[in-house]
Order: structure tokens, then sequence, then C-alpha cells
């Protein structure tokens, strides 16, 4: 975890006597003979290790099923994980018991405390462990620009922090996966590792882009090398060359890298594939978004000669595998030349110019049909397959490897609309791919608000018509407008999430949000409702975050859950043995007292209930999750106008924009300028209003433009 500086170079080396030795030995023995006493006795804890079964890991691939639609594939098993009778963590020869304090800290057997990253998952099976990794000790020559070498070692030119000696200790099999993050990006890093972690996989590193990143690496027993000090306000391109240094720094030493960007998780061991091809030189993901007829898969990888050359598919070097050969060697230094002399464009697009411009690829090898003989011939590319190595559309808003019921190896976080961070975490965690909530998260103040999913429009039922939508088509059909129809739609699931969202606020409950069905798809420009030759048009099940805006509804302190919370593999038996009350709406219903219910697991409560019936029969109410059965005009909201009001205005701003109508569309439709294109829902559609942009509405909303 850490190793003593040398001695300075050219130092002489201190006189000893004979007997010096065979002290120092017989104290090594003396200390082995110790440790072999405590390691007997009864300091080993039970911990939790991650379930390695076949059915476990196809569980564990298709999770992100739970919540999610009904048209969907049936919901999968829970995250398997099994109890170690008794585990020690042993390092080298020595092993030191660890367990958990009362305070949340873990405690080594000779005292010391321990930091813990995700302590909080202690009571959680499968792969959501309490991380008993040691910390590792920043020393001050970590920090140097120049660390000091032990005897022979080696270190790379590219990044002076990082050795040979280094690579030997984490590798495994010659090979290393890592990313690279900066403090800012630390949260990333850690999930990052922990989704290898919770796999098994420990030859992994973070290069840190600061002394900031390598300290909480190093806090929470992740290893790290310092990359170099960026300076101040460094521009994204010119901070993403970072990177290929690290790529160039491994290879060079003589190690296979996986690289990942810092927003990939794994959702199982990524190197038993890899290694199935020994012939490649780099295996590389891609932003592919539908896999063309004309190039199907080949050996297991996408037809990657046709791939590239032909339908010229996007590279995304966020996820690539380089093997080390004097050719990668060549090609990764060539790759950092021509990045580094025009810091305008992104690292990929250089890499992608590598490809095809500036040492085109050759007709694949007959016997390797799958790999693209690049860079002159001397490095052969293939592409990893867009199912199993996903990117963020395939996994999180097509759910490609979840419908195909393919075991999926990572997703990266990409193709996330207008949101940033706060969206991509919020999917990950929809996903059950975010290990770092702490355990308030899974049991929030107040208990819990569930409601049905969402009543549809009479339409949405009707085969016939959505046949004829699926079909295609111009956003002005004839037939019905397209985007009125999809925002007819979202506004209707709109009014009965804001009937929710003001039950769950008086009664003080965390709201879990239901799945929202849509029409259109949601990008960055004008489109048809759907990506351009993907898609066909909807209904389909969206990302919360297609319809709400994430940061706006933290920044608003509306507390909520997605719709697979409940089924976190952490809290997932635990609710389901909760008391649980069960809440419908009727016509002419009497409210009843909390305490005529109190045993009760379903009750009735009056069509459009008061805050005062509401707080009488449910605020004091004992079970962890209330349910409601129905949310379509259930009730009339706050009784007190102002504090209608203050609701209204902390959700108003939450709703997302939907992108975008084209600048035809927009004339022909709304008779609005463009751009923009965009448009915002509204939660207030069906009623008389002001919005957001201080807009009045009279009784009708009609569709408008911007702002």
């Amino acid at each position: 975890s850490s190793r003593e500086m040398p001695p300075p170079r050219g130092a002489s080396a201190p006189p000893c006597s004979r007997s010096g030795p065979r002290i120092a030995l017989l104290a090594v023995f003396v200390c082995y003979c110790v440790l072999l006493l405590r390691n007997s006795g009864t300091q080993e804890v039970t911990r939790l290790v991650p379930a390695s079964s076949p059915e476990a890991l196809r569980a564990r691939a298709s999770h992100a099923l739970a919540g999610m639609a009904p048209h969907d594939l049936a919901r999968p098993s829970a995250l398997g994980g099994v109890p170690a009778a008794s585990v020690s963590t042993v390092a080298g020869a020595a092993s030191v018991s660890v367990s958990v304090s009362a305070g949340g800290q873990s405690q080594s057997s000779n005292g010391t405390s321990v930091a813990t990253l995700g302590k909080a998952h202690a009571f959680c099976t499968g792969p959501f462990l309490a991380n008993t990794a040691q910390p590792i000790k920043t020393e001050d020559w970590m920090l140097a620009d120049e660390p000091p070498l032990a005897p022979g070692d080696v270190t790379s030119v590219h990044v002076p922090g990082l050795t040979k000696s280094f690579l030997e200790k984490w590798a495994k099999n010659k090979a290393i996966i890592c990313s690279a993050a900066d403090q800012r990006y630390m949260t990333w890093a850690r999930n990052w590792a922990k989704s290898l972690q919770a796999h098994g996989v420990t030859n992994l590193f973070i290069g840190a882009m600061d002394a900031e990143a390598l300290k909480l690496s190093h806090a929470e027993g992740i290893p790290s090398v310092l990359l170099g000090r960026m300076i101040k306000g460094t521009t994204w391109h010119s901070a993403n060359r970072y990177k290929i240094r690290l790529v160039q720094a491994v290879v060079e030493l003589g190690y296979d890298v996986l690289f990942t960007d810092a927003d990939v998780t794994f959702v199982r061991d990524p190197m038993p594939f890899l290694l199935k091809y020994p012939e490649a030189g780099i295996l590389i993901s891609t932003d592919l978004l539908v896999r063309e007829k004309p190039y199907p898969m080949i050996n297991g990888l996408e037809n990657t000669y046709e791939v590239v050359g032909k339908f010229r598919a996007d590279l995304n070097v966020g996820l690539m595998f380089v093997r080390s050969t004097p050719h990668t060697v060549r090609m990764m230094n060539h790759w950092a030349e021509v990045a580094n002399a025009d810091m305008s464009k992104s690292m990929q697009t250089f890499f992608v110019k590598l490809v095809r411009e500036y040492a085109t690829c050759l007709a694949p090898d007959p016997k390797l049909p799958h790999l693209a003989p690049c860079y002159n011939g001397t490095v052969n590319v293939g592409l990893l397959p867009m199912d199993v190595w996903c990117g963020g559309y395939i996994y999180f808003v097509e759910r490609l490897p979840q419908r195909l019921n393919i075991e999926a190896i990572s997703t990266h976080a990409t193709y996330q609309v207008h949101q940033g961070l706060d969206g991509k975490r919020e999917r990950l965690r929809h996903a059950h791919l975010w290990y770092l909530d702490e355990a308030d998260y899974f049991s929030p103040p107040g208990g819990v608000l569930s409601m049905a999913p969402f009543q549809l429009p009479v339409w949405m039922h009707d085969e016939v018509f959505l046949k004829r939508y699926q079909d295609g088509g111009d956003l002005r059909d004839d037939h019905k407008n397209r985007t009125l129809m999809h925002f007819e739609l979202v506004h209707y699931q709109l009014s009965q999430l804001r009937s929710a969202l003001v039950v769950a606020a008086i009664l003080g409950r965390t709201l879990v949000m239901p799945d929202f069905h849509v029409l259109l798809d949601n990008t960055w420009y004008p489109m048809n409702g759907a990506w351009p030759g993907f898609r066909k048009l909807g209904p389909f099940i969206a990302p919360l975050d297609h319809v709400l805006h994430m940061t706006q509804l933290n920044n608003n302190n509306v507390e909520f859950r997605s719709s697979s919370f409940l089924e976190h593999p952490c809290i997932k038996d635990e609710f389901a043995a909760a008391q649980r009350l069960s809440v419908a709406f009727e016509v002419g219903a009497s409210a009843p007292s909390t305490e005529s219910l109190r045993a009760a697991s379903r009750v009735v409560m009056p069509m459009g209930a008061t805050q005062a019936q509401l707080v009488g029969a449910l605020k004091n109410h004992p079970a962890r999750v209330i349910h409601l059965e129905s949310t379509l005009n259930i009730v009339k909201g706050y009784d007190n106008d102002s504090d209608q009001q203050k609701f209204a205005a902390r959700i108003n701003r939450t709703p997302m924009l939907w992108c975008c109508v084209s600048k035809n569309v927009a004339n022909d439709l709304f008779h609005e300028r463009f751009p923009p294109g965009h448009i915002y829902y509204d939660f207030w559609y069906d009623q008389a209003h002001t919005d957001r942009f201080n807009r009045k509405y009279s009784d009708k909303w009609d569709l408008r433009v911007g702002p």
C-alpha cells in the first residue's frame, strides 16, 4: 500500500556486522509466528461476498428491467450474493482481521480506524458490499513531479509516477484496468472502481489528475498515481490529453490496458471477454445505435472493417483495450502527437482520423475476419459489440441487452440529453448500478409513498392507431399531429404525478416515481421524433430524465426515488416484509382517522381529498410504505392558498424540455420563429396559469416553442 523512500543516489551503504542478518531473520520469524497465532483465533468476521454463479451473473445483467416498462420482459430475480462464513483481508503474507465499529468505521486488529467506501451497505447482499480495503498512505514522494525510483525500477516517460513496480503489484496476467479523474470527478471514479470490485476485479487503478484526486483514491484503498499537475482552468480537450498519456505510459511499460472514462460502470468482469481475442491490438467501443443489416457481427465482434470503413460509425475512446506491442506503442505515440498539436478538437477526433485518414485500414485477413488491420496494417482493431459493451442510449433508453436477454458487460453513460451528471447518476440508480448511496438514501425519513402506474389516455390502448403511429411519417401527420399527441400523453401523466407529489409533501414522505410513456424521443437537435435511422416512433418507456429535470428536483427539495427503488437488492426483502398501507380514492367515501386504521392494510379515502383529511388519516400512520392505488384527480391540494402557491413554485421548474421541432414544423404548426425548436412540459397545462417564463395561459394550454 506504500513503499519506503529509497536511499539517495550515490549514498554509501552503512557498515554491518555478521550478527545483523541473523538478528533480522530471527525478528521476521518471531513476527510471522505472532501473526499466525493472532489469525488462528476469533478475530475474523463474517462479511458479504458477491456470488459468482452463472445464475447470479445473469440476474445481475438483467437487473435493470426492475420497475421498467410493462412492455418489457418479466422482472428479474434479486441479485445474487452469499455470506462468506469467515473472510479475512489478506495483504501479502500477513492477514488483518476487520470488524465494523458502532460508529461505522472499520477497525483493524491493531485498533487503527480505517475509512471505508460504501460503508453504509454493510447490510446488503451481492455486489453492494462494505469496502474493507485498507487505505493507502499518500507519501510525499508520490506527489513529487519526478518521484524517486527504487533500485532497478523503471518509470514511464509520459507519467513519471507510473512505474513498472507499480504495475507488477496491481496488474493481473500483465493486464490492468484504469480510468482518470480530477477531484471534481472522483465521485464517478469511485463508482467505477466499486463496480469492478463488486465482481472481484482487483487489477485496477485511477490516474489522478490532481493531488486531491490522488489522496481521495488512497483514502478509500484504490491504487492511484499522479498523472501530473493540471493547470487551473484547463479546457476539457486539453485535460483529456492526460488520458492519452495514461494509455501511452502503460503500454510503454509492457502491460495491456483497458482504459475507460470514469462514467463507465461494469455489470460484470470485463477481462474474460477481452482475453478471447489475443490477435487484437486494440478493441474499442462505438457510439452505434443500430446494427445495420448489411454488417452482421463476426466472431462476437461488430463487423469492424465494414462498419469503420463504409458505415463510418463513431468510435468511442472512452472505453478501449490496448495490448502492448511495438506497433500499438507507436500508434499511441502518434495519437498523442497529433492530438497535442491541436487542442481545439477532442482526442477522439484524432483517434478516428488516425484510423481512417492518416493510416487507413486494410482488408481483413480471411483467418481473422472480425478484425481490421489498421495503422498501415500493423494493428488489428476490433469493435466491441454494442449490446454487450453498451453506450448510454443502448442500455438506458433502448434497453437492448435486457430485451434480448444478453449479459451486458458495461454501460457508458453517454447520450445524456440536457442534464449532465445528475441525469447520469439517476439512470445508474434506476439500473441499480450506483454504489455510493449512504444508508439514509435507502431509509427516507417519514417513509415512502409509492403509486400505481400512470393511467394512460384511451387512445393509447387503440392498437390500430398505435400501428399507424409507429409506421413513421412527419410530425405534421394529417391523421393526428404527433407533437400534440406526445404532449397530451406526457401531460396526462404529469397531472397524476402532480397529485402524488402534493400527497407526498403533505405527508412528509418520499415519492417513488413511476415510469413515463412517451411517443417522441429526446435529443439535442431537430428530428422527426426518433434518432435518425434508429427507432420507429413510440410509444416507449423513457428514462425519468426525459420528462423531469433531476437537478431542478434536487434544487427544489423534491424528495423522490426512481421506479426501481423498492426492488434494490439492499432493501427489497426489508421493504417486502415492512408494513404497507394501500389507499384507494372513491367518490362519496368518508375520511377515516389514523387510530381506526393503524392495523389496516387498505383504506378508502374520498375522491378530491383535502389536506386536512389526508393529514387526519395518513400523516402519522406507522406504515413504512403507503401506496396510492390511483392518482388521477384524487386530491385538491393544500387547504391554504399560500401553501399551495409555495408548492407550485417548488415543482414549477422541474419538468424537462422536449427537443426539437425543425424550422418548417415550427413555422407551419406553431407560427414561431426558429430557433429555438424545443418545447417545455408544464405541470399546470390543464388550468389557467402563468408558466415559468411568465407566459400566461387561459383555460387551454397550447404548444409554444422556446424560449
